[in-house]
């Protein structure tokens, strides 16, 4: 049942980010053919202002999550619905919290938006417009939580997408009859309330126990050790905010609102490709690992499962970043229609390499994601945080957006080791040493990769038939190195088999459904 489950939430959350990639890519180039790309420049600084604003959420979510695949397990009604009784009522007050630090953090507008030509009070419209949607939703977005723990993420999905559909033709209809970028906004930003009321719907119809009142009692919390998490995972939410949410207002600050808006194209492009090809086939296994993890299966059987996602990690990691350093410049150009559009090929390079970093090691952070106990890679957080707010600041002026992206990807380096001493040594009770050169070794022969296809692709033309080359060769040669490199390996084995059996299950639906 938890292999169906999976796979039925892979297949659905691939299709509909399908769906969803499209219409970013429509959504950015007719944005471009009636306002200025600076206009982008605005909405991605500020939400990078108010992912570090979400610091006040305090990781409830990820806690509450992996208290709930416990209770999910032995199906406790009564447990689940004391645990999303006390989330309704903490993110209302987060809410609140958050409405008072973006209040304060609106001083800050003027000296972070850099080069822009609109006047301040119009930036302040775009910010409290990106405030209000963010604090409303805080007040419906955690019912979520119990769709995803419980397997049923596919549910969201095919509500977001559609919800994302009908908004997005409005929206667009909207700018092209207008060209008003806070009508444009204004509408944009009702996307995510529309979804989640749908949400609270479909979770009262299907959980009604969480309509129930409760009582939380101290007890409650102290049994299950809720403060010190939060306590230890707001170390985590400081940092991977800092971390995660400081490029944006770094490039604005020292280069300029419009090479915010540039590097969102490419942001948007890696986005989401990942989802489609990686994260959307990874996000349902979390819940799927959750439930094995506390299971009685021994961690020997536990362990060789993880081998076979780290090597299917490995495949597509390698492939994502091969493909970005191939695809990105030409793509990009044909997409916006310019050249004038592209950022160096050196931020392309770095660009890549993070991608990477953070693809190949995805699957660590769904193992570490559903343990808890974030008091043990902490520190390693901390350091991140610091080392991408120095390196970039340092480099952003001598190195441009490519030396804000040469910070991030040096400051992943402690977040990804703190996940892996976490789960490797921490759980599965193996050598961090030895996995980590393991991963050096592949890392140089993504590395290898690159090069070799970058030489064979590098003079191609920026055409629809350049593109079919490049994607050709693409998809030959990491995939022939890969395979010779792992070809006896057991797990690239299991991984296959793995791959073979959902296929079956896949066939013997599209049978039973005919």
């Amino acid at each position: 049942m938890t292999a169906t489950k999976t796979l039925k939430n892979s297949v659905i959350s691939v299709i509909g980010q399908i769906l969803m990639l499209v219409l970013q890519f429509v959504n950015r180039r007719i944005f471009v053919m009636f306002l200025d790309i600076e206009y982008l420049g605005y909405q991605s600084v500020f939400g990078n202002i108010f992912s570090i604003l979400s610091v006040a959420e305090l990781g409830i979510g990820g806690i509450i999550s992996f208290h709930l695949y416990r209770e999910i397990v032995t199906n406790n009604t009564r447990e689940i619905g004391k645990l999303m009784y006390l989330y309704k009522w903490v993110y209302r007050l987060i809410a609140c919290a958050v409405t008072v630090l973006g209040l304060i953090a609106c001083i800050f507008v003027p000296y972070i938006v850099n080069d822009a030509t609109k006047d301040i009070s119009y930036l302040y419209i775009v910010y409290f417009l990106q405030l209000a949607s963010m604090v409303a939703g805080y007040f419906l977005s955690y019912r979520r939580t119990i769709l995803a723990a419980d397997q049923k993420e596919y549910k969201t999905i095919q509500i977001d997408l559609i919800t994302n559909v009908a908004i997005e033709v409005i929206k667009l209809s909207t700018l092209a009859i207008f060209k008003n970028y806070i009508l444009y906004l204004m509408i944009q930003l009702s996307t995510a309330i529309v979804a989640n009321v749908i949400i609270l719907i479909v979770t009262n119809r299907e959980y009604p126990y969480l309509k129930e009142k409760y009582k939380i009692t101290r007890k409650d919390i102290e049994r299950r050790n809720i403060i010190p998490d939060v306590k230890n995972f707001l170390v985590h939410k400081i940092a991977y905010a800092v971390y995660g949410g400081t490029d944006n207002i770094v490039i604005s600050a020292l280069c300029g609102i419009k090479n915010v808006a540039l590097y969102g194209n490419y942001f948007v492009l890696k986005t989401g490709v990942l989802n489609v090809l990686f994260y959307r086939l990874l996000n349902p296994v979390q819940a799927a690992i959750g439930n094995i993890i506390y299971s009685d299966r021994s961690k020997e059987d536990l362990w060789e499962q993880f081998e076979m996602f780290d090597v299917f990690s490995f495949f597509f990691a390698a492939y994502i970043s091969v493909g970005f350093l191939t695809f990105f410049q030409p793509i990009i150009r044909i997409w916006m229609g310019s050249s004038e559009y592209l950022l160096s090929y050196s931020f392309v390079v770095a660009f890549s390499l993070t991608t990477y970093l953070t693809s190949v090691w995805e699957i660590v952070y769904k193992y570490r994601s559903v343990f808890g106990d974030y008091r043990q890679d902490r520190n390693c957080m901390l350091l991140s945080a610091i080392l991408n707010v120095v390196i970039s600041v340092a480099l952003a002026k001598p190195f441009g957006v490519t030396g804000v992206q040469i910070g991030t990807f040096f400051a992943f380096l402690p977040i990804a080791y703190g996940r892996i001493r976490f789960v490797v040594r921490g759980f599965f009770g193996k050598s961090v040493f030895k996995y980590l050169i393991k991963h050096t070794v592949l890392l140089g022969v993504v590395f290898f990769e690159g090069i070799l296809v970058y030489i064979i692709t590098k003079n191609m033309p920026v055409t629809i038939t350049g593109i079919a080359l490049r994607f050709l060769i693409w998809g030959i040669v990491p995939l022939a190195i890969n395979i010779l490199i792992y070809i006896r390996n057991p797990h690239f084995k299991d991984m296959c088999n793995y791959f073979k059996n959902l296929s079956i299950i896949v066939m013997d639906k599209f049978k039973h459904k005919k």
